[in-house]
């Protein structure tokens, strides 16, 4: 029974292994068949057609070269890569029937490869051939085109030859040269030689494109000078005369001189024209063009600069009458100011150094005025200084205001430091009023110092306030030295009342304590020497908080909070 098992299992071994020999083997062939048909159907290409039929057409020249090189390649095919691709097929063919699978493969690979080589040569043989066999034809075909376009150009030159100017000489000689050329292709093309004929025709075509391009650009060209650089240099000239016999000044600008160099590029653009160089011609005329502009605006800045002028001629008078007359006024100002009034700004100098500045500009103007009505100066000079003297006056008038409304406001001030001081005594006399309602002892003497000196530097302002000319810039400082003094002693005032007020509410809630505390009884004592015989109001106080804070911590706070508290509900 195992023995049976064991035969079953070998026959199905063998019968697999036949199945795949027979697959290999029926792939392997297919695959070689397929590369026998591509190799027919590369080796049907007409190649060998298409080099018989080239070779009885009598080929000569370019032509001739380029077909016996395409047919050395084809003979390099034929007699070396076909047999080298048949010689493959047959090897492949060969190991498939010896069962020798790999060398097969190996064979049909390189068989691929040749005939994919092989049949891009052939294919690139073939294309080159028909391009050969079709260049005469399509020679025809494109000769016909530039005949055409050629007799198109002939007729309009001839038709429109006053158009073209100078250049229709240069542009015969063109078409002459492409005659040439056409007789040259003809000749090779019979005689075979396509190619050679093929860059002929090229060239006609490339050289008719240029000519087309300047039968169009030129008549334009020859328009835009006669219609508008011509017409514009006749507009200048007229414009020119009419100007200089309206009495127009050119300063520094020779406008005939400008026409006369305008018209000579105007010449060179018409020699670049006629030898048919239109891109050398376009840059002459741009110049030309920049020059016209140029002289335009020469002309166009003067009649502005007139109009300019006889707008603002007799307004910049009338400024100037102005601004002189402010200044005589201002020195009048400052001489009537100065008998009352110290001038520490150089309002003087100032003043006349406007005069002096004012009487060279007048005479100026007035020369420039002269120059104007004897047409002796261009309206743009007179234009320029005209703006600049306007800026300047404005400036002096406004500087003029400036000066006067200082020159006005020293009464103010005057009148202002005058009100301070009547203020500062009055502060003195409330600030004395109040202390004397308090009954103090006394004073101490550094309060005292001080009140007097605040005094005696409010009565020097007003000494100084009384004289006959007086210095405001001192007395402002004065005046605010004084404010200072003021505050400062208003404070100090308010200290020595806080402080007596104070020691007297100390006293009383410590003499609770006075008759059970020796302590106590020697503060007070003390305090009350201080206060009555030294006014020392800040020391008795100070002794006073210390028994206090020492017998009844935060009493001295307790009573300070009242004291202010009460003086503010008396002040409410």
């Amino acid at each position: 029974m195992d023995l049976i098992y064991w035969l079953a299992g070998i026959f199905i071994i063998v019968l697999i292994g036949y199945g795949i020999v027979f697959y290999l083997n029926r792939k392997q062939a297919n695959r070689v068949k397929e590369l026998d048909e591509k190799k027919f159907k590369m080796m049907a290409i007409p190649v060998a057609d298409n080099l018989y039929t080239l070779k009885h057409l009598n080929l000569t020249g370019q032509t001739k070269r380029t077909y016996e090189s395409w047919q050395a390649t084809w003979q390099t095919v034929t007699r070396f890569q076909y047999p080298e691709i048949e010689a493959a097929l047959l090897s492949a063919e060969q190991s498939i029937q010896q069962m020798n699978f790999v060398k097969a493969k190996k064979a049909t690979e390189n068989a691929e490869k040749l005939i994919g080589e092989t049949n891009s040569s052939v294919e690139k043989i073939n294309k080159a051939l028909e391009a050969l066999l079709e260049s005469a034809q399509e020679n025809r075909k494109e000769l016909e085109d530039v005949q055409e376009r050629y007799n198109v150009i002939r007729k309009q030159l001839l038709a429109h030859s006053f158009t073209f100017g100078p250049s229709v000489e240069t542009l015969e000689k063109n078409l002459n040269y492409m005659e040439l050329d056409f007789s040259k292709f003809n000749s090779l093309t019979n005689e075979g030689d396509h190619m050679e004929a093929k860059e002929i025709l090229d060239r006609i075509a490339e050289d008719l494109t240029l000519m087309e391009d300047l039968i169009e650009k030129i008549p334009e060209l020859n328009k835009k000078i006669k219609e508008e650089y011509e017409e514009q240099i006749h507009d200048l000239e007229e414009g020119y005369e009419r100007l200089v016999s309206d009495n127009y000044v050119f300063d520094k600008v020779d406008v005939p001189e400008k026409i006369k160099d305008i018209e000579a590029v105007i010449k060179d653009v018409k020699d670049s024209i006629a030898l048919a160089d239109i891109d050398e011609a376009q840059k002459k005329m741009d110049k030309v063009e920049r020059k016209i502009d140029d002289c335009y605006a020469v002309m166009e800045n003067e009649m502005a600069a007139k109009e300019f002028v006889d707008r603002h001629q007799s307004n910049l008078s009338r400024k100037m009458d102005h601004v002189l007359q402010s200044n005589r006024y201002v020195l009048l100002e400052i001489d009537r100011v100065s008998q009352n009034f110290f001038l520490n700004q150089n309002e003087l100098a100032r003043a006349e150094d406007f005069e002096e500045q004012l009487l060279k500009e007048n005479e100026a103007l007035r020369y420039h005025e002269k120059m104007l009505s004897e047409h002796q100066i261009a309206y743009s000079l007179a234009k320029s200084y005209f703006e600049k003297l306007s800026q300047k006056l404005s400036e002096m008038d406004k500087e003029q205001s400036d000066l006067v409304a200082k020159l006005s406001n020293l009464r103010n001030r005057e009148k202002e430091a005058k009100d301070s001081v009547d203020l500062f005594e009055m502060d003195m006399r409330n600030m004395k009023r109040t202390l004397e309602k308090q009954h103090l002892p006394g004073l101490p003497k550094v309060y005292l110092d001080l009140f007097f000196a605040v005094s005696d530097r409010i009565e020097d302002v007003s000494a100084k306030l009384n004289r006959v000319k007086i210095d405001m810039d001192e007395i402002e400082s004065l005046v605010k030295m004084c404010e200072e003094d003021i505050e400062m002693l208003e404070n100090r005032t308010q200290e020595i009342l806080d402080n007596a007020n104070l020691t007297e509410y100390t006293i009383q809630y410590a003499n609770r304590y006075r008759h059970s505390n020796p302590e106590v009884e020697r503060a007070i004592a003390e305090s009350l020497r201080l206060f009555q015989e030294e006014y020392e109001f800040e020391k008795s106080l100070e002794i006073m908080k210390d028994i206090l804070n020492k017998i009844e911590p935060g009493a001295a706070k307790k009573v300070e909070n009242g004291y202010f508290e009460d003086k503010s509900r008396k002040s409410f």
